[in-house]
């Protein structure tokens, strides 16, 4: 397939070198048309960012998780799902973080509440017509839960102090005058004494929530003016109380807080860019200086960028949102990009010099473009697998990124290559014009040094001055004066090398195996935003306050069980008995009272009269329910077959506490679902949190969405290597290294504060494709051209010591990394230096991608050109030692001739005995 390949881009070369114009002009027109233009990042910036996906609740959780189904299941209540009002909550804490059960301070926080219902109106244009509400037009259904209602029965609290025996101050439901209020998301950080139930004493946290019906006509209008004006009001009451501390959260605050990462982000693709041409132009200087490949260096940074811009235009056009997940794609087009550039710019300067252009530019592209198919082709591959994932964050950055690098791969292979086609034109007039004038056959001492600079000028080692021990002239044996490539290529032969390499690579197998057993997937909601984001610390607070105090689940149940019967009522108090006594996460001391169940408080009201079946029975129980004062918020009401009103459906809550992180929510979730799995003949009961859709479940499938695409990648890179190499030993040695590198980045960056959430399940993606790369250009070079090289230029052999054998082995390592070793380190290092500008980025999501980057460039770097060497030689070795075995046993006679010596070895009978 490679020799295809080179064989079909010599030609492909060739034929451009005659007409690189119609390669610049098509590829210009294509990228910046005027409908790309208008759909590309144009948007990102416009006041309608409707093309925007970063709804967390959505995109973080998995397609086929459970959560999906039980938050649809919720929907029909809406006092559980709040599915058809938006919400906002206010955060209010005191500037000393002390109680808020105070009376001042209460009586501040309902001043700042009537403002709010008595002051601020909301307003929207529907059809040409101006629509104006208070904040009582709009609340639907939340009106009857007012926050009044809550501070008042705190300030009762703050003036009784637990001397009034109608108020009984126990969370997370009290009880106010034989009638229980829940306080579970009204109170936070709270304090309790040593009573029995336990009773509050403190609160440091309290939450006003405010509801928009959405399904108001300019509902959606109404919310976010709404909104906005609570921002300026509490932003300024926060300003100029002496005592209370506002924070508003929402959605929409969410969604923006996302969007700002990819803002912030932005500013610095610009400096990425900046960087990585400075370091082109620095590292592709030459001599005579119009020789140098600087004008080459601007254009491999714009093709990438343009391959971008179209990518990104295409997807936004056919109606694939935005993320800020994906702020990281640019940066890695780019780099990626620069890298297939090192590799054409390297194929031309090894091309046959003096030559045409047309036979210089098949060379190069022959070279390279075999090159650059197989590592874009596996690039691309490798993030295709993330199409299978569940993650919808993780298609929708796959999406991305491989379209991108496939672009990138045709820009390159055309655009790129075309002008460089130009450029490099250029320069051959030039030097036949010098060539013409310079008659003299002397060179000066400046050529001479820049000529032996050149000579291994595709690496990095030609960068340091030759060696000193030998003149310049020679050595007194008539060999060439050894320089840096060649002593290292000698020191890789060597025994303390091989031992050196190879126990720091079972060290580091080792290390990194024990390291994996310690990667969790722990996740905070504060990652999703910048360090600084104002989220942080109210995300930071929600999250404490829901995890430590009240994890409120709410259950739906549907259709209406037949409480008629008896045993399906004892069934279901039997099955809410285990639900609420779940060990480590119950109320302690008394778990009944964080239930809310209308069937508990039914029974006691009717037990009066007896356990009378006809209570229950269902044409008589929605109007025994309403005569009993039962709160209607928690059933659905339908019609019989006979047309007449029934209960057809409930939702009941529980309260739990105690946890530390998601971890042990998901401990719980499951406990609980295994529970009502134990009853589902008799009821259908979904259980759902919010917080378990993101990030409980998103969390819970990460370790198998992992393996699955670790396992499916790599396969599927050993396919392609088996394909485009076919040799049994750099199969085994790119798996080796791949399997190397992902192991090593997973579990490295769990040290440096990165958990396997979906961020890093992108990474790994990352990690695996760009472990590939690196060494797939060395084996491919070690096992194709090596060889051939190694046949031209046989007499050279005796630039090493050794064997014949030993010599072939040391020139053959040496061609490959005067070949690609200058290459793989350009691209390393390119890469790491343009994630430095990320650093600067304060947030998590862009942290995982530099920390990814960084240790597979390490990692990879370390592995292609310091692993691969010693692999190669060790495993020459093998085949030698072996190879000399089988000869030495079959000897036909009592001689045995060294192929490497051509001496002749006495026959010795206790070699083939100790072989046999």
């Amino acid at each position: 397939w490679m020799r295809l390949l080179e064989r079909w881009f010599d030609v492909y070369g060739r034929f451009l070198a005659r007409n690189p114009w119609p390669f610049i002009v098509s590829f210009l027109l294509a990228t910046f048309r005027r409908r790309q233009r208008k759909n590309a990042l144009y948007p990102l910036f416009r006041e309608n960012k409707g093309n925007f996906q970063d709804d967390i609740w959505d995109i973080y959780a998995p397609i086929d998780g459970l959560s999906r189904v039980e938050e649809k299941a919720l929907e029909r209540f809406e006092f559980a799902s709040g599915s058809h009002h938006y919400r906002m909550q206010v955060l209010a804490t005191r500037k000393d973080d002390a109680d808020m059960l105070q009376l001042p301070v209460l009586d501040e926080l309902l001043a700042a509440h009537r403002i709010v219902t008595e002051n601020i109106t909301a307003t929207a244009t529907l059809n040409e017509t101006r629509i104006e509400m208070q904040y009582g037009e709009m609340c639907g259904v939340y009106c009857k839960q007012s926050n009044a209602a809550v501070i008042a029965l705190l300030q009762t609290f703050a003036e009784s102090r637990g001397h009034s025996s109608a108020l009984k101050m126990t969370y997370p439901n009290a009880e106010a005058l034989n009638q229980r209020v829940y306080l579970g998301y009204s109170l936070g950080d709270i304090s309790f004494d040593s009573a029995s139930p336990p009773h509050v004493l403190e609160a440091r946290l309290v939450i006003l929530h405010y509801m928009v019906d959405m399904s108001l006509p300019g509902g959606r209008t109404l919310a976010e003016d709404f909104e906005r004006k609570l921002r300026i009001l509490f932003d300024k009451l926060t300003e100029i109380s002496p005592v209370l501390r506002f924070q508003l959260l929402s959605r929409q605050r969410e969604i923006e807080e996302q969007r700002a990462i990819t803002l912030t982000s932005l500013p610095f693709l610009g400096m990425t860019v900046g960087v990585l041409t400075l370091f082109m132009l620095c590292t592709l200087i030459d001599f005579p200086l119009y020789k140098s490949q600087h004008l080459e260096s601007i254009f491999g940074v714009l093709s990438p960028g343009m391959a971008l811009w179209t990518a990104v235009g295409f997807l936004w056009w056919a109606g694939y949102p935005f993320s800020n997940i994906l702020t990281i794609v640019p940066f890695l087009t780019v780099t990626i990009g620069i890298d297939d550039a090192f590799l054409i710019l390297a194929g031309w300067r090894h091309s046959t010099k003096g030559a045409s252009l047309e036979q210089r530019m098949g060379e190069s592209v022959a070279i390279s473009g075999a090159s650059v198919t197989v590592t874009s082709v596996t690039d691309v591959l490798c993030f295709a697998i993330g199409f299978f994932s569940n993650m919808p964050v993780v298609r929708l950055f796959c999406i991305y990124t491989t379209l991108a690098l496939f672009i990138d791969f045709f820009y390159q292979m055309t655009f790129f290559t075309a002008v460089m086609s130009i450029i490099v034109k250029r320069q051959l007039t030039i030097d036949e014009k010098r060539a013409e004038r310079d008659t003299d056959p002397e060179t000066s001492s400046l050529e001479r040094w820049t000529a032996k600079l050149k000579e291994s000028s595709s690496s990095l080692f030609a960068l340091f001055p030759r060696s000193t021990s030998n003149s310049d002239a020679g050595s007194d044996d008539g060999k060439e004066p050894m320089g840096h490539l060649e002593a290292f290529v000698e020191w890789v032969h060597g025994r303390t090398a091989k031992f050196v390499v190879v126990v720091a690579f079972l060290v580091h197998i080792g290390v990194a195996s024990y390291l994996a057993t310690k990667v969790n997937t722990a996740f905070d909601m504060e990652n999703l935003y910048l360090k600084e984001s104002p989220l942080t610390e109210i995300s930071r607070r929600m999250q404490d306050h829901v995890l430590g105090e009240a994890f409120t689940v709410n259950f739906a149940v549907h259709p209406m069980p037949d409480f008629s019967n008896a045993t399906i009522r004892d069934r279901f108090e039997e099955m809410l008995t285990r639900l609420e006594r779940i060990p480590q996460f119950s109320m302690a001391n008394t778990p009944a009272e964080s239930t809310n169940c209308w069937t508990r408080d039914f029974t006691a009201a009717i037990a009066f009269w007896g356990d009378d079946e006809s209570f229950w029975a269902p044409e008589e129980l929605l109007k025994n329910f309403r005569e009993y004062e039962q709160d209607e918020k928690y059933i659905t009401i339908g019609n019989d077959t006979s047309g007449n009103e029934v209960i057809d459906g409930f939702f009941f809550t529980i309260t739990y506490k105690n946890f530390t992180s998601f971890l042990e929510v998901e401990d719980m979730m499951e406990t609980r679902r295994s529970i009502l799995a134990e009853y589902s003949d008799d009821f259908t009961i979904f259980s759902h949190h919010p917080f378990e859709k993101v990030p409980t479940e998103s969390a819970a499938s990460a370790p198998s969405n992992f393996m699955q695409t670790a396992v499916s990648a790599i396969l599927l890179m050993s396919v392609l290597v088996l394909l485009f190499v076919m040799d049994l030993e750099a199969i085994v040695s790119v798996v080796l290294s791949i399997i190397s590198i992902c192991l090593g980045t997973v579990s490295y960056l769990h040290v440096w504060g990165v958990h396997l959430d979906a961020v890093a399940l992108i990474s790994t993606l990352m990690s695996i494709g760009f472990s590939v790369d690196y060494s797939a250009h060395v084996c491919y070079h070690y096992f194709a051209h090596a060889s051939e090289e190694l046949k031209e230029h046989e007499k050279e052999s005796n630039r090493f010591s050794g064997s014949d054998r030993v010599r072939r082995s040391k020139l053959r390592l040496l061609y490959t990394l005067q070949g690609v070793g200058w290459p793989v380190l350009q691209s390393g290092i390119s890469t790491l230096f343009g994630m430095i500008p990320l650093i600067f980025i304060r947030a998590y999501v862009v942290a995982v991608f530099w920390k990814t980057v960084i240790l597979v460039g390490v990692l990879g770097m370390a592995h292609a050109l310091l692993l691969l060497p010693v692999i190669f030689v060790l495993t020459d070795d093998v085949k030698s030692l072996f190879s000399c075995r089988r000869k030495r046993t079959v000897a036909p006679s009592t001689t045995v001739v060294d192929e490497n010596s051509l001496a002749v070895i006495p026959y010795r009978p206790h070699v083939l005995a100790v072989n046999e």
